[in-house]
């Protein structure tokens, strides 16, 4: 069989930041964060007298936890984003998969509606 060629976008070169650049910049800044001090602390902290990880909102044992900043860090065009972002270690939770899930998806309706801060 023949492959059939797909047609190719053509997507109009943005002059300064576009979409694409501030996705590869907030990776690159989350990439750094994720090895700071703070987020270790935070996820020390997470870690009971078993050995095993909890969740500090639901209590459970859980395999795994995400450090989650309580007060959201915001779009990366907004001024204070790194600042917001190296945050001090009490002002992060270790969360579950679905507590961290449900936190950022209310974030996110929030953001939309215009009520993020």
């Amino acid at each position: 069989m023949a492959k059939k060629k797909r047609a190719k976008i053509k997507v109009e070169k943005i002059d300064g930041l576009g979409p694409d650049d501030i996705r590869k910049i907030r990776t690159a800044i989350r990439q750094v964060w994720s090895w700071s001090h703070p987020k270790r602390l935070c996820m020390a902290r997470a870690v009971g007298r078993d050995g095993f990880s909890r969740c500090e909102k639901c209590k459970k044992k859980v395999p795994k936890v995400f450090a989650d900043h309580i007060t959201p860090c915001g779009d990366v065009r907004d001024g204070g984003f790194i600042a917001r972002m190296w945050c001090p270690s009490n002002q992060l939770q270790a969360l579950c998969k679905k507590c961290h899930d449900l936190k950022t998806a209310q974030e996110r309706k929030d953001s939309a509606v215009g009520d993020f801060y």
